[in-house]
C-alpha cells in the first residue's frame, strides 16, 4: 500500500472517531471528574460533595418554585454518546436543581435527559411509605433527548408487492368492477 492509502485510511479512522462524540458540549465535559462512579457517589455523598459527574435518566417530576426548578430523575445507564439507554435498577433516583425555569410542558414526566452536574448533598423525601435519600445535584448543562416518533407509517408498500395500495382493504370494496 502506498502513502496515499495510509493517509486515506487515517482520515477515515479519524472521521469515524468524530462521529462517536458526546451529546454534551466540550466546555461542560472539561470539568467532569471521570474517576468518580455514581455508585460510589451515592454510597458516600459526603466524600464526593462538589464533584462534577455525568448522569442521566427519565424525568419523574418537575417542581417549580421561586428559586428555580427541581427535577426528580430515575437514573439510567448511559451509552457511549452519554444518552440514557436502560433504567439503572440498582442506583434509583436523584434530584437535579437549577435556578432557571425549566418549562414543565417541555421537561415533562417521561422525557429522557443527560446532564453534567455537581453533587451538592443529600435530601430525604418520602417515597411511597419510606423515607428515601436523594443525591442532590446542581445542573451545569442539561441535554433533553429528542422524543422518538413511531416508525410505523401505517401501510408501507413493499417493492415486491404486486398490488398497489388501492387494492388493499378498505379500498378493495370500492372498485366498480368487483360488483
Amino acid at each position: 500500500m502506498n502513502r496515499s492509502g495510509y493517509v486515506l485510511g487515517l482520515l477515515l479512522f479519524l472521521l469515524t472517531l468524530g462521529g462517536c462524540g458526546s451529546v454534551l458540549s466540550k466546555d461542560a465535559l472539561y470539568g467532569v471528574n471521570y474517576e468518580v462512579d455514581y455508585a460510589q457517589l451515592k454510597a458516600s455523598p459526603q466524600t464526593y460533595t462538589g464533584k462534577t459527574v455525568i448522569v442521566g435518566g427519565m424525568i419523574l417530576e418537575n417542581e417549580l418554585n421561586n428559586a428555580g426548578t427541581t427535577l426528580e430523575i430515575l437514573k439510567y445507564t448511559l451509552d457511549n454518546r452519554d444518552e440514557p439507554q436502560n433504567p439503572d435498577e440498582v442506583n434509583g433516583r436523584f434530584l437535579a436543581r437549577t435556578s432557571q425555569l425549566l418549562d414543565p410542558s417541555i421537561y415533562k414526566d417521561g422525557r429522557l435527559v443527560t446532564l453534567v452536574a455537581t453533587l451538592k448533598g443529600v435530601e430525604s423525601r418520602p417515597l411511597q411509605k419510606i423515607s428515601y435519600s436523594y443525591p442532590v445535584f446542581e445542573i451545569v448543562e442539561l441535554y433533553l433527548v429528542p422524543e422518538r416518533k413511531s416508525e410505523w407509517p401505517g401501510y408501507y408498500p413493499h417493492y415486491y408487492d404486486p398490488w398497489p395500495y388501492w387494492h388493499r382493504y378498505p379500498y378493495w370494496y370500492r372498485h366498480p368492477y368487483w360488483w
